[in-house]
This record gives structure tokens, C-alpha cells and sequence, in this order.
């Protein structure tokens, strides 16, 4: 694991911040919402795309925001829920441990960590939705809650306890979203019917990715 020797651009943390919020409540709502989360997730990748111009995201950002009004309504939540939810198991379920464990089940041992990770930072579970910790949606909040709190301390000049905030950001990526991550886009991509959740995907792999040496200066 590198170590974070720098401080990061603050509208490059305020863009991962929000488009990894817009990423984790897209998730926690489910497919009956899909059209007011994936405009909240336009919104957020459009800020993304304006601090880092990375190859492609522009075409992304064009298909996300066609995707709202072109495909329709009761096809994606058909589609949201045959992905990630059921009633029949779902093609592209969105749990660490299915991706971690040798008999690929929910409720494992990365499960029983990420709830260490929580914990940690005072932090439990309010959702009503009995998922279980490493759902997807909650590890994006949590990652997302670690670059604000890192955000929060920089501009407060305290930027010895920020970067500690940046540096746990990076672990729980190492540790965990980095590890079944790109596995998940990979099936996205082979399972997924839709344009738009194989766009999801490319925005996942962008924007929830480790802050390196290297990559910018606080402004």
C-alpha cells in the first residue's frame, strides 16, 4: 500500500464525494426511483467531468443523461431489480462476500470487517432494509464519508488529521472496494440488458478508485 504524500484538489474530493453519494443512494432505492436518482447521478458525474476530463467521460456523462428520458420507465426497474435485487437471484448481486468467499455467500468474513470499519468511526446502520454491511450502497456512503470528513478537516487548516482521513480512504479501498469492485462492473457488463448499468459501471470504475501520490494539489 502506497502512502499519501500529497493533498488533494478540494473540487476533485467534492466531486468523488458527491458522485459516490448519488452511486450509493441509486443503489439503496432500488429501481421504483431510478429516474430521480440517476438524474441525481447526472448531476454529480457532471461535476466529475469538470474537475478531471478523463478520456471518455464525456461520452459517459451523454449516455447517462439520454438514458433518463429514452429508455423507459418500467423496463429499468424490470432490469434494476433482475441486476441487483430478485425475486430470482440476482445476476449481479451487490454484496463484497458474494465476490470474496470461495462459495461466493452473502454474510461472510469481509462482511464481519466492514462492520469493524464502522464501528471504528462510531458509525452503525439506520436502513430498515436489513442489508447486510457490505452491501454496495453502504460501502460507497462509508467511502464517501471518509473524504468528507477529510474534506471537512482540510478546510479547517488541519491537514495532518484530513490526510489520516485520506489515508483510511485508501485502505477501505485496498481492503475492500478495491477487491470486488471491478469484478462486479465486469458482470455488470456481461449480464446487464441496459445501456445505462453498463454506464454505471464505467462510472464506478472512474470515480471509486484510491487517492495516489501524484495525482494533485489542494487548491
Amino acid at each position: 500500500m502506497k502512502e499519501l504524500m500529497y493533498t488533494p484538489d478540494t473540487g476533485e474530493l467534492e466531486a468523488r464525494i458527491a458522485t459516490q453519494l448519488a452511486l450509493s443512494r441509486m443503489f439503496a432505492t432500488g429501481g421504483e426511483n431510478l429516474k430521480q436518482t440517476l438524474t441525481s447521478l447526472t448531476q454529480a458525474y457532471l461535476l466529475w467531468v469538470g474537475e478531471m476530463r478523463e478520456t471518455g467521460s464525456d461520452l459517459l456523462l451523454n449516455q447517462l443523461s439520454e438514458s433518463i428520458d429514452s429508455e423507459m420507465k418500467d423496463e429499468l426497474t424490470y432490469e434494476f431489480n433482475r441486476l441487483f435485487v430478485g425475486p430470482a437471484s440476482p445476476s449481479v448481486p451487490p454484496y463484497e462476500s458474494v465476490y470474496r468467499s470461495e462459495d461466493g455467500l452473502v454474510m461472510q468474513e469481509s462482511t464481519l470487517d466492514v462492520r469493524k470499519w464502522y464501528r471504528e468511526e462510531k458509525l452503525s446502520l439506520s436502513s430498515p432494509s436489513n442489508e447486510p454491511d457490505d452491501f454496495i450502497s453502504t460501502e460507497l456512503e462509508f467511502a464517501a464519508y471518509l473524504l468528507a470528513c477529510a474534506l471537512e478537516l482540510y478546510q479547517k487548516d488541519h491537514v495532518a488529521e484530513a490526510l489520516e482521513y485520506l489515508q483510511k480512504y485508501n485502505t477501505f479501498w485496498d481492503e475492500h472496494l478495491g477487491l470486488w469492485l471491478p469484478a462486479f462492473v465486469q458482470k455488470l457488463s456481461f449480464f446487464s440488458r441496459a445501456q445505462v448499468f453498463k454506464v454505471i459501471g464505467e462510472i464506478l470504475i472512474q470515480t471509486v478508485t484510491p487517492i495516489r501520490q501524484g495525482e494533485g494539489g489542494l487548491s
